[in-house]
């Protein structure tokens, strides 16, 4: 039966009234946003390419239902939380409030909301390693928790913690939700939502354990967003890299970091980046190349193609041990188009993390603004396909993982280029076509990600 359709017309009507009718008012109160739920999901019904995917269109009423109820009963941190809650319900990482972006494509931010919770952050920086979720960075007065392993937020464990937070950040999967955690855990709002903060100006409670277990308990109180704060790094190393930058690691292996998908006027593009690298590689013969698509947050998938081509009219370097692929939770839309162009046309072999997406994922959102609340949504327009039709995994998982942990990040160690220079192509390896790779990938898409909380 065909998935009923909100007609367009109306659609575009009620977006452009929801937008002028929305002006500079005090924010409202969650006992009004009822209305904003079907708007929400006519909208959902309208734009998303798939949004009966993972839940019947009943199970969608019910949801939405269910949430009507409870809005006149929830404070606004609850509500905005549980609006991102039912946006996840499309399993998409593209699908999500307008507030959490991706500056330059790269690590995700939550944007201030003029309510209560979300308008403060807690001034320090969290990562989730292989060893559990450390402190990276803090404000100068919080340096003493800089390089801190975090066991408990408000006296729950880290991954009863990490449990509560998860339905309210929308994912393709597990592996989107740590790269995005970091930010939610320092946002007062969600905390309070999550049943981590008892408000939203309640101070943040950390038990931490120094290298010999012993731990102390210490609190943070939240701040507005101040761009003049000094911030200090656990490793005391602030780095900027460039969109685009290769090296030689040795006499046959070049290494290339592409941090976005991009191509922008006055700066060098991807194709341009791709043409320079490849005409470095051909100079010096060199038979192997590590492309790191680590942090890589997208652009604009159409980028990907001249590279892809660059390896393709190069046999030598498209064989199992020559070329590689280095990818973890960070790679993202564009960037797991083109892990998932590589995976399906080439014989790279691929190191690290699973990504941050699905080969099979929507994007190109549209932005929707709810006419009560006036808060933003961002709804997948297109589906993209990078893989094979029957290919269920929710992530590309790498041949060779290697996750670095707290002490390797400190070390300024990498896991994933040690991996590789240790790597020997397997004697009994079958040679099966690039794009039958996803199959002996998929028996592995359920794996959790593997954290020592």
């Amino acid at each position: 039966m065909p998935r009923s359709r909100f007609p367009s017309l109306v659609l575009t009507a009620l977006l452009l009234l929801a937008t002028a009718t929305r002006g500079h008012c005090a924010p409202s109160e969650p006992a009004a946003w009822r209305g904003d739920v079907r708007f929400l999901l006519a909208a959902i019904d309208s734009i998303h390419p798939r949004p009966y995917k993972f839940f019947k269109r009943a199970q969608w009423d019910s949801a939405a239902a269910d949430l009507e109820a409870r809005l006149p009963g929830l404070r606004a941190e609850q509500g905005i939380a549980a609006l991102s809650q039912l946006v996840g319900r499309l399993r998409d990482g593209h699908s999500r409030l307008d507030q959490l972006a991706l500056p330059n494509h790269g690590r995700p931010a939550l944007q201030p909301l003029p309510w209560p919770g979300f308008d403060t952050a807690y001034p320090i920086d969290l990562e989730v390693f292989a060893d559990g979720l450390w402190v990276v960075g803090a404000t100068a007065a919080h340096a003493d928790l800089t390089g801190a392993h975090v066991v408990a937020i408000d006296g729950r464990p880290v991954a009863d913690a990490v449990a509560a937070l998860a339905p309210f950040i929308p994912s393709d999967n597990a592996m989107w939700t740590l790269r995005a955690l970091p930010t939610y855990l320092a946002c007062p709002g969600y905390l309070a939502a999550a049943g981590l903060a008892s408000s939203t100006s309640a101070l943040l409670r950390l038990t931490l354990a120094s290298a010999k277990g012993a731990k102390r308990d210490a609190t943070i109180a939240a701040a507005k967003p101040d761009s003049s704060a000094q911030w200090l790094a656990a490793d005391r190393d602030v780095r900027a890299p460039l969109p685009f930058a290769f090296v030689d690691l040795d006499d046959s292996t070049v290494y290339a970091r592409i941090q976005a998908i991009v191509s922008e006027q006055g700066h060098e593009g991807l194709p341009a980046f791709t043409a320079r690298l490849f005409a470095h590689m051909d100079s010096l013969g060199t038979p192997r190349l590590v492309l790191d698509l680590r942090g890589n947050g997208g652009g604009n998938g159409y980028l990907n193609q001249p590279l892809v081509h660059a390896v393709l009219r190069r046999p030598a370097l498209d064989r199992t041990g020559r070329l590689f692929v280095i990818t973890d939770r960070g790679t993202f839309s564009a960037a797991t188009q083109l892990t998932a162009d590589l995976e399906r046309e080439t014989h790279a072999v691929f190191v690290g993390e699973p990504t941050g997406a699905a080969p099979d994922s929507p994007g190109d959102p549209a932005k929707v603004r709810l006419p009560a609340s006036g808060i933003v949504v961002r709804i997948s327009s297109v589906q993209w396909n990078g893989s094979d039709p029957r290919d269920p995994r929710a992530f590309i998982a790498p041949d060779v993982p290697a996750r670095p942990t707290f002490a390797d990040w400190m070390a300024h160690r990498d896991p994933a280029i040690d991996a590789i220079a240790k790597y020997r192509v397997p004697a009994d390896l079958r040679d099966v076509p690039p794009n039958q790779h996803w199959g002996s990938r998929a028996k592995i898409e359920a794996v959790a990600p593997s954290i020592a909380w």
